[in-house]
């Protein structure tokens, strides 16, 4: 009988012992379990800030582009030409053409008070040109310069009846303004004593003689004098070159 107890304790551990060992997985299943794991969880994540963001963006828009200043192309008012009193003829430049007409001052002089005198002897004439020397392609700007030399103002016909441009080489005159001058105008000017003022001309370097007959040639390159007058005033010469 006791022989038959032991064997059935026998019998009972072994069938325990069995089943343990049936219950236990090899350890390749159980890491796959955890790598399966891990990826979906990872999954959850990235769903739950992606799904965060959607929100985020659905309830605050999406950012406008910054706005670009907007350029107004204003345009610049154009300013009146100014006269100075002090430069009263800068812009008179006749030139005479071909058809013998000339240009005309473009400033309009101011009326003298009745009480100035004529500036007579008082007024003093200098020629000039604002270059020395004139290459082949540049036109020389001839200038009639007046200066009340008296101590009290005075008035002085200043318009292109009275002025006069004339330019020489020796004893040839190669160019003067009457030659091919239209009807000119008379401009009483008042002259403050000791101011200068300037009347200019621009010269075509074109020959002209008495009735100012057309194709006339070109001045050739080399020294010229030039003399201005205002009346039956007139002034030293002034020299210059053509290049």
């Amino acid at each position: 009988m006791a022989t038959n107890g032991s064997e059935q304790r026998d019998s009972t551990n072994s069938g325990a012992s069995h089943g343990d060992s049936g219950d236990r997985l090899p350890p390749s299943v159980y890491r796959r379990r955890r790598v399966i794991a891990m990826v979906v969880l990872l999954v959850l994540v990235v769903a739950l800030i992606w799904g965060i963001s959607s929100v985020v963006s659905a309830l605050t828009g999406s950012p406008e582009e910054p706005e670009q200043p907007q350029t107004q192309a204003t345009a610049e008012p154009t300013s009146k030409p100014t006269v100075d009193p002090n430069n009263k003829f800068a812009d008179f430049t006749p030139r005479p053409t071909p058809s013998g007409s000339a240009g005309s001052p473009t400033e309009s002089a101011s009326a003298s008070p009745a009480a100035v005198e004529e500036c007579g002897a008082n007024v003093s004439l200098t020629a000039g040109t604002d270059k020395q020397t004139y290459p082949p392609d540049q036109e020389p700007v001839l200038i009639l310069t007046m200066e009340n030399t008296g101590d009290e103002p005075c008035k002085v016909n200043a318009g292109t009846n009275a002025m006069s441009y004339v330019v020489t080489s020796g004893s040839d005159v190669i160019f003067d303004s009457r030659h091919c001058a239209a009807d000119g105008e008379d401009r009483d000017v008042t002259l403050e004593p000791g101011k200068k003022e300037d009347a200019r001309l621009t010269w075509n370097r074109t020959r002209t003689a008495e009735g100012c007959p057309a194709d006339q040639p070109e001045a050739v390159a080399g020294y010229y004098n030039l003399s201005v007058g205002l009346g039956e005033q007139s002034s030293p010469n002034a020299t210059f070159v053509l290049e």
